[in-house]
């Protein structure tokens, strides 16, 4: 994997957080690493509320996971979606004990 840059996110539970692109570039792609503790969800989107609730999601959702209590490892998903700097992407999570860290690679 080549790339340019990373971005590391500590995700809290069941809230809202706001990710704010330091750099133009490409996401090549988004390691997930949740601790889990109740079942969730955690949706990255460009979207500022949450569509977790939703059966359809908006087009602003780029990827959505759901969480079980017990979880065996981190999730890799590729990407490759253009950002510009200042671009915000959001990660909406669900499931009081559902925490863990968020990775986005830049290329």
């Amino acid at each position: 994997m080549s790339y340019k840059r990373s971005l590391v996110l500590s995700v809290t539970a069941a809230t809202s957080q706001t990710i704010q692109m330091p750099q133009s570039g490409t996401i090549i792609a988004a390691l997930f690493a949740p601790i889990g503790a109740a079942a969730g969800s955690w949706e990255l989107s460009k979207s500022s509320t949450s569509q977790i609730a939703t059966g359809s999601p908006d087009v602003g959702v780029i990827v959505r996971l759901r969480l079980g209590a017990l979880i065996t490892g981190p999730t890799y998903v590729t990407l490759g979606i253009q950002v510009k700097v200042l671009d915000n992407w959001y990660i909406h999570t669900t499931g009081a004990g559902n925490v863990g860290e968020l990775t986005l690679f830049i290329g």
